[in-house]
């Protein structure tokens, strides 16, 4: 069996551990800009990559569902943390420390079935394009990933282990695709959606919304779409 399986794997930490030295890059600007941009980064991510794909693989009707049971498991994991008690020096640290933690789960189940699908479809004279591809479209995961994290006061140590966290579901996703094959679209599509939801909750509910109350409105809007408009300027580049 060839090795071509796992390039998914390699590009995507990759892409991810860049999108990580850049979020440490960021993490000295004003945490109210950093707040709208990283939301405006995640909301174009949701719209242009993974909710076509999502409705690709099932459906409108399976992204609905998807999508309603994950804002049921957004609920769940929210009030899960918040009974969880994170010392750190201040509550702002603390939500971003939830934020980051949810950001990473759910990156790492959407990563799971997403891995499946390229290991069931790569093909080896493809490899080289692919890597590429993959690559530059994990940098905003990984941007989105880590700047919270960062911001928390996390350091390097974090920066290596999330991107192994959040890579290990597509490697396994891969082998199993490689070794099955691609035989159940509605149901990755199904675990797909409920991600986007959780993400997209995320990025409303936590990162806008503290944008908001520590600047203004108007402010976080104009930030977040410009956030919004670079994802869509760089996957435009790299597809």
């Amino acid at each position: 069996m060839g090795s071509s399986w796992m390039l998914g794997a390699i590009a995507s930490g990759i892409g991810i551990g860049i999108g990580g030295a850049i979020a440490w890059i960021l993490k000295g600007l004003r945490i109210n800009f950093i707040y709208a941009l990283s939301a405006g980064i995640i909301l174009g991510l949701l719209l242009f990559e993974m909710i076509p794909e999502s409705i690709g693989l099932g459906g409108w009707w399976v992204f609905l569902l998807g999508a309603t049971i994950g804002i049921a498991i957004f609920q769940y994991i929210h009030r899960s943390l918040d009974r969880i008690t994170i010392i750190t020096s201040s509550p702002q640290k603390d939500i971003l420390v939830h934020t980051g933690i949810l950001l990473t789960v759910s990156i790492s189940i959407h990563n799971f079935p997403m891995g499946f699908v390229l290991g069931s479809n790569i093909k080896p004279e493809l490899a080289g394009a692919m890597l590429l591809t993959l690559l530059l479209h994990n940098i905003p995961e990984g941007i989105i990933i880590f700047t919270p994290l960062f911001l928390s006061g996390f350091g390097i140590l974090t920066w290596m282990i999330g991107t192994v966290m959040v890579t290990l579901p597509i490697l396994v996703g891969s082998l199993l695709g490689k070794l099955i094959g691609i035989g159940y679209p509605y149901l990755l599509s199904f675990i797909i959606s409920a991600t986007i939801s959780v993400i997209f909750m995320v990025a409303t509910q936590e990162l806008f919304k503290e944008s908001v109350r520590h600047s203004s409105l108007r402010f976080s809007l104009i930030v977040g779409t410009a956030g919004l408009v670079s994802v869509y300027l760089f996957i435009l580049a790299v597809s």
